[in-house]
């Protein structure tokens, strides 16, 4: 015969031995008596590991947990990644969008658009159409053959494309002066306001050595060359005047660059 108990029952049968049989002095009595101690103390082990079903949790792979369900926890987040589209995350690792051929928008009084700004370009430069979605307008200088010199506007979006001073050391990186010195130590570099929106124009000279960027023209390495640039700040985002190519021919625009920029209103 099998004895089969519940926990309760085992519960019970833990009590002193003199509850659960009678004491007797048969070998036959003996023999009872030990084999339900035995068979109480394998239901005790078994009850203890048992829990009753409702008490459980429920079952979870965590594995096959889905992200952010209950009991798990999120992945930390990548802060060097940036929001997906957003210009002012670092412009220069990424590749313009090609553009359809287009011209700045020409108003009746033949001043141009250029974002939230309107501005009278010198008659004598020549519109030259973009094809990327990072340049705002391009202009070419009038030059002698050899001596070109061209203005690219660009905008990057209202967070812009680094501080002013990264974009003023990458500028003046590209310059090489003939005695060693470094750029920064002879470039002109001034804080001003253009349109009532803070403003900084600089101003260098020297060999002209860059690798080209992601829609723009390809290496160059050209002495005597100069710059004129400038980086304006507006209500939706900062807009990169640079102006650069033949020394004579850009100091010959200067005064002409300069009343550009001041001619700059915000629409």
């Amino acid at each position: 015969m099998v004895l089969v108990m519940s926990c309760e029952e085992q519960e019970i049968s833990s009590y002193p031995e003199r509850q659960l049989v009678r004491p007797a002095d048969t070998h036959y009595s003996r023999g009872m008596h030990r084999g339900a101690l035995l068979i109480a103390l394998v239901v005790a082990v078994s009850c203890k590991k048992a829990v009753p079903a409702g008490d459980l949790p429920p079952a979870q792979d965590w594995q096959s947990a889905k992200p952010g369900g209950p009991g798990t926890t999120p992945p930390p987040a990548n802060p060097h990644t940036g929001h997906a589209g957003t210009p002012g995350d670092n412009p220069h690792a990424t590749m313009p969008a090609q553009t359809p051929p287009r011209t700045p928008e020409k108003l009746a009084d033949g001043r141009l658009v250029l974002g939230p700004f309107s501005l009278a370009a010198p008659a004598d430069w020549t519109i030259k159409p973009t094809t990327s979605s990072m340049r705002a307008a391009q202009f070419e200088l009038p030059a002698k053959p050899g001596a070109e010199a061209e203005l690219v506007v660009t905008y990057f979006g209202e967070h812009g494309a680094g501080s002013v001073d990264d974009n003023v050391n990458r500028w003046l990186g590209q310059f090489q002066q003939p005695d060693g010195k470094k750029s920064r130590d002879v470039a002109n570099i001034e804080n001003t306001q253009f349109a009532g929106q803070d403003a900084t124009f600089v101003s260098v000279s020297g060999r002209y050595n860059t690798q080209g960027m992601p829609g723009g023209s390809g290496p160059v390495d050209k002495q005597d060359q100069a710059l004129l640039a400038a980086i304006v700040a507006s209500p939706s985002g900062p807009y990169y005047f640079k102006l650069v190519g033949a020394r004579a021919t850009v100091d010959a625009s200067a005064a002409a660059f300069r009343a550009m920029l001041g001619s700059l209103k915000l629409r």
